[in-house]
């Protein structure tokens, strides 16, 4: 009982390392390619590697996109955002697919970035996602060399996520999704 409400006394100091254990990023330097992962909804993982490609981190920002958008495909409508929002002089390359998960993703992209002979890439993802996502890319194999880059998004806050809905839901789906990547499901 005394250890239950020692950690509820002290939920503002433990909180935030749980959560800043899911989020794993690297440092920005010059590659081969940037790209970006499925599933961002508000545009801040596609605009942020359009910026990088702007800066001259790499020339092109390859888009994964997949279906069930009301028929479009992710890749598209995140091209079509981000050029709206001023990234017209930005090199994209959509990847229009049916992934449902990191896993696929990896499993699709990780064998044709090395065919194209990539020997780094940026991979631009939610920071919640950066460690989890690292790792399953990984596991396809040591190159490409993966660097993960986390957006600014409006969606995770380490530093105090328990007082949002929205934090709380990627903090909560986050976690088992990381356990369930541990024991190979």
């Amino acid at each position: 009982m005394l250890l239950l409400a020692a950690a509820i006394l002290l939920h503002e100091q433990w909180f935030p390392m749980v959560a800043g254990f899911l989020v794993k990023t690297e440092p920005i330097q010059a590659a081969d390619a940037i790209f970006v992962l499925g599933g961002d909804h508000f545009g801040d993982r596609i605009t942020h590697a359009a910026l990088l490609a702007r800066q001259g981190f790499a020339q092109k920002v390859y888009v994964s996109g997949p279906s069930g958008v009301f028929d479009h495909f992710e890749s598209d409508l995140a091209i079509e955002f981000a050029e709206k929002h001023g990234f017209r002089d930005v090199s994209f390359v959509p990847l229009p697919n049916h992934c449902t998960s990191t896993r696929d993703e990896a499993e699709r992209f990780m064998p044709e970035f090395r065919r194209l002979g990539f020997k780094k890439v940026l991979v631009v993802t939610s920071n919640f996602h950066t460690r989890r996502a690292g790792r399953i890319l990984r596991a396809f194999g040591a190159e490409p060399e993966i660097f993960m880059i986390a957006a600014p998004t409006r969606e995770f806050h380490p530093a105090d996520w328990w007082r949002r809905r929205q934090d709380q839901k990627n903090f909560f789906m986050e976690w088992v999704k990381t356990f369930a990547n541990w024991i190979g499901l």
